[in-house]
């Protein structure tokens, strides 16, 4: 075999194996931030049968609220990520939407974050400096949206 050949298929080789590794590092970041995201998603199910607000209800939908589901479920647009290891909720809000996901440095070092989106302006991003902050916002946010 000439060494053009030879040089070829090495190269080859080492593409597939680059490509085998970048995958199987994706599919452990997906899982280490669905690891990180769980606590959220469990108080996300803990409350979701709850009433939100008629008040909240008429801010996001103010044509047909009525028509809604008026539980927090009903303001889910998204879980963020794989449907198997989810790693973030997208949920509606008044004026736009709120997400809260878990995404990782290069050092993998997991960052909290929460994007306000609302409609005709640039979205805002809080980083939270652990998860128990973060938890502390969601909790936040859903005490002002729901009936207590």
């Amino acid at each position: 075999m000439n060494q053009t050949i030879k040089k070829l298929r090495e190269l080859a080789q080492e593409s597939v194996m680059s490509i085998q590794d970048s995958e199987s590092k994706e599919q452990r970041n997906i899982a280490l931030r669905a690891k990180f995201a769980a606590p959220l998603l469990r108080a996300f199910t803990d409350v979701e049968r709850e009433f939100v607000r008629v008040a909240v209800l008429r801010q996001i939908w103010p044509s047909d609220f009525d028509q809604r589901d008026d539980r927090v479920a009903g303001l889910l647009v998204a879980k963020l990520g794989p449907e198997t290891a989810p790693y973030g909720l997208k949920i509606a809000m008044p004026n736009g939407f709120l997400s809260f996901e878990v995404t990782l440095q290069i050092d993998e070092l997991p960052v909290f974050r929460c994007i306000r989106d609302t409609a005709g302006q640039r979205p805002l991003s809080m980083d939270f400096p652990n998860g128990e902050h973060w938890l502390e916002y969601f909790y936040k946010i859903i005490a002002d949206v729901i009936e207590l």
